[in-house]
């Protein structure tokens, strides 16, 4: 397919809270299908099929998400690019194909007799109907903390006798360990260069970064110091809060 070398790719999104999806998939939902991994699209249509676990904005954007992409892949010359995509998502674990998208492929395919499209098709078929697709549930958003209250603070404070006198202390500086740095270094230059020109803004590639992060512990400090240290480097620069890699 075309630009396959710069198709978006998610991970995550199945297992992702509403609050998280909203900033991982506000850019992905406006390219079009030949722009986006095939397991990042089935996923992105799984989602569709939920509107009742998704914000109202958010469900209304996979829905016209979903249209779109049905339109765009039957638009597909019936031949090579069409043939590709679907021995594409015959790859993907059964149960990753959500309903929606096989009833938008038996829709465009039933018509189209071109050599290498009809057994890609019949392939792809034969796969999906070996398992059906899995239920997505996903996570609640970790609910808030409450403030704590003046009255439960100064509460605090008289259940002590003398306290010690706080020093002022310089501002913290985040240590970065080698192995969390290469691995932040690689996600947000291997998104930003998907976005040539405008890149992403820092809360959407910050956010994206912690949720796909191996360390569960990955602060968003963490990430911005590895950002500034590309930035002096002349890897990356900062521009109207935008992150963008250098030319």
């Amino acid at each position: 397919m075309e630009q396959r070398e710069n198709r978006i790719s998610i991970g995550g999104l199945r297992k992702a809270d509403p609050t998280h999806l909203s900033i991982l998939t506000q850019d992905v939902l406006r390219r079009p299908v030949t722009q986006i991994e095939p397991g990042t699209l089935a996923d992105l249509l799984a989602l569709s099929e939920i509107p009742e676990q998704l914000p109202t904005q958010m469900a209304k954007d996979l829905t016209r998400f979903h249209d779109q992409m049905v339109r765009e892949i039957g638009d597909l010359p019936d031949g090579t690019p069409l043939a590709e995509l679907l021995l594409e998502i015959t790859a993907l674990d059964v149960s990753r194909i959500p309903s929606c998208l096989r009833t938008g492929l038996r829709k465009v395919c039933t018509d189209r007799r071109h050599e290498e499209v009809v057994p890609a098709f019949e392939k792809l078929v034969a796969h999906w109907e070996s398992g059906q697709p899995s239920d997505l549930v996903l996570p609640r958003p970790a609910a808030p903390q409450p403030a704590k209250t003046a009255t439960s603070a100064r509460s605090t404070t008289a259940k002590h006798e003398v306290l010690p006198t706080r020093q002022p202390t310089a501002r913290a500086t985040v240590q970065l360990d080698s192995r969390r740095e290469d691995w932040v270094r690689e996600d947000v230059m291997s998104r930003l260069v998907n976005y040539p020109g405008r890149g992403l803004k820092q809360p959407i590639l910050v956010a994206g970064t912690r949720h796909r992060s191996p360390f569960e512990d990955m602060g968003e400090a963490e990430v911005l110091a590895i950002l500034r240290k590309l930035k002096r480097e002349g890897r990356v620069r900062f521009s109207a809060g935008r992150w963008i890699a250098a030319a």
